[in-house]
């Protein structure tokens, strides 16, 4: 499942465990987690894992602060790329 993967991704990268303590909305950022460095390695696991590919503008303006945040992101732009390739087949 989408949501598993990258949840596994995330606790294992950055050595944390989603919890009561540390729920699945706190900002990584805040929390010392992830840095930008890790937020770039991030993107760029999501764009192989999910196939889809972040714009400058994407990655710097929506910036991805927790689990559920990127979830919510990730769903949006497979979304997006799905109806995208629907229209280009349908007019080619």
């Amino acid at each position: 499942m989408m949501s598993d993967k990258i949840r596994e991704y995330i606790e294992q990268r950055f050595l944390i465990e989603f919890d009561e303590s540390f729920p699945e909305d706190t900002d990584l950022f805040k929390e010392g987690v992830m840095d930008s460095f890790g937020y770039v390695q991030m993107c760029r696991f999501l764009e192989k894992e999910f196939n889809f590919r972040f714009s400058e503008q994407e990655m710097t303006g929506n910036v991805l602060t927790s689990l559920i945040r990127i979830r919510e992101y990730v769903v949006q732009k497979t979304a997006q790329d799905v109806a995208g390739l629907g229209a280009s087949v349908q007019s080619g």
